[in-house]
């Protein structure tokens, strides 16, 4: 009887054991079979076969055309991938394709039974090394056509050098380095690094869904520059290039606008294709203070249409040196023929190293490189009046500035008595009211003026001699120091 249950027990044993040991057999040829498709299959594939089937896929998914030039081979390590040496960009948009670049590898991580069964859907792509110069166009097509991006997991770019172009217009960014992540046909985020003008920035951008809205944050930040942009965005549409919502910039370093140094600007945004709206803008700076709205037209040519009003500029803060190298040196003229601007200010309460206006306003017109001064009007406490337009003309480095001014004063001596001039000169002023008129150009690199005409009281014209001595005592000032222009009491040879 205990034989009989030993002998039962050790039978027992003996089918577990090898059930044990079958099931062990079993996973560890399915381990290697895993290994052996994984790992081993695909060196036994003839890869050169799949160029075409893979192209084919370059062109649906990025709308652009791709020559491999070297034989394709696959990598096991780190995730089992094929390597695409040497690849040549083309733009599909034409009738002749044109070469727009080179990649110098592509890899892409594809299930390896796509490989197998010759079924090839790309989502997961990575670009090493390359240079590529595209039009926007191409750029906002492949974001448009969500029947392109829709599988698209994740792209990668490695140390690519990119030249962008916008209305004849390039923007060069090189060492690329992005993540950009896809979710159902939608841009997830991304995490970008590069450098655009030899600046070293990165981006990053990150979204969600709220109540059936793509909601976002965008940052772009350059230590090196010091600037640093924020934007929440409360309705994101890529396919319509669609953005609502608000954004700070902080920009410590000086603009190529006068008095724009250590800039903090918030405002609400609405982001069309073909324009953006700026509402409730706040901007600060060292030199101003004040609200506006403002209008960005992309088509059919880049423009700027704004209005602000600021309160409390104190243009004492603003060095000589500083105007002069927008001023004379061109500086602030150095403007693309492209573009249109106008620009409608407002000053309240200015504060100025002469002390004779208080108040003024603008209307400035950029259009084809020249800067129009359509009109700036300069009022004193006592409502004093100087009006001046005019138009800066730029040719062979040279900056003239072609004016008619009027200046309306209800008394002289009042006008001037609470300047920092002389108080012997002042006591000497008439208490008399004046109008004048005075028109000419001026060479602001030289800082020589040519006066053409002078009107003073009752229409009293300055004869020819007298314009001539008028002339030769204004240039006297302005060659010391031709920011005198910017001084109303250099012109009290008129009284």
């Amino acid at each position: 009887m205990i034989l009989k249950k030993l002998q039962s027990s050790r039978l027992l044993n003996s089918l577990q054991s090898f059930y044990n040991h079958k099931i062990y057999s079993i996973a560890m040829v399915a381990f290697a079979l895993i290994v052996f498709i994984i790992f081993l299959l695909p060196f036994f594939i003839n890869l050169e076969r799949y160029k075409p089937e893979i192209e084919n896929q370059f062109q649906e998914k990025f709308t652009l055309k791709i020559k491999i030039n070297e034989k394709i081979s696959y990598k096991p390590f780190l995730r089992p991938h094929i390597e695409l040496p040497s690849v040549d960009i083309f733009e599909d948009n034409k009738k002749e394709d044109v070469y727009i670049g080179n990649i110098y590898k592509i890899n892409l991580r594809i299930n390896i039974f796509n490989i197998l069964f010759r079924n090839f859907n790309i989502s997961d792509v990575e670009f090493v090394d390359g240079i590529i110069e595209v039009e926007k166009k191409n750029f906002d097509n492949f974001f448009k056509n969500i029947d392109l991006i829709k599988n698209l997991k994740v792209i990668r770019i490695h140390n690519l050098d990119l030249k962008y172009s916008i209305n004849k217009k390039t923007i060069e960014i090189s060492d690329i380095n992005i993540d950009i992540i896809f979710k159902k046909g939608k841009l997830r985020s991304f995490d970008f690094t590069g450098s655009l003008f030899n600046l070293p920035f990165t981006s990053r951008f990150q979204s969600s869904l709220n109540q059936n809205r793509r909601i976002g944050n965008l940052s772009i930040k350059s230590n090196a520059l010091k600037f640093y942009f924020e934007a929440d965005l409360t309705d994101i549409n890529f396919l319509k290039n669609e953005f609502l919502g608000n954004a700070k910039i902080r920009f410590v370093n000086s603009l190529s606008t006068i008095g724009l140094n250590s800039l903090i600007l918030q405002f609400n945004f609405d982001l069309k294709d073909e324009y953006v709206d700026l509402k409730d803008i706040f901007i600060n700076s060292f030199l101003y203070k004040g609200e506006g709205s403002a209008r960005i037209d992309f088509k059919p040519r880049f423009a700027f249409v704004s209005e602000f009003n600021f309160i409390d500029t104190n243009f004492k803060k603003l060095p000589n040196d500083n105007l002069k190298d927008f001023l004379v040196n061109n500086k602030l003229f150095d403007i693309h023929e492209d573009f249109y601007g106008v620009f409608k200010l407002n000053f309240k309460n200015m504060i100025t190293n002469h002390n004779l206006f208080s108040d003024a306003n603008a209307i400035i017109i950029v259009e084809g490189g020249d800067v129009n001064i359509k009109e700036l009007n300069l009022i004193s406490k006592f409502n004093d009046l100087l009006k001046i337009n005019g138009r800066f003309i730029t040719q062979n480095k040279e900056t003239i500035f072609f004016f008619s001014s009027q200046i309306d004063l209800v008394n002289i001596k009042n006008f001037y008595k609470n300047t920092n001039g002389t108080r012997e000169k002042i006591a000497l002023l008439p208490n008399d009211s004046f109008s004048g008129k005075m028109k000419g150009d001026l060479n602001m690199r030289k800082g020589r003026v040519v006066l053409s005409e002078i009107v003073a009281n009752s229409n009293k014209k300055f004869n020819k001699n007298s314009l001539n001595a008028a002339q030769e005592e204004l240039n006297l000032r302005l060659n010391k120091d031709i920011m005198n222009i910017l001084d109303p009491r250099i012109y009290s040879f008129l009284f």
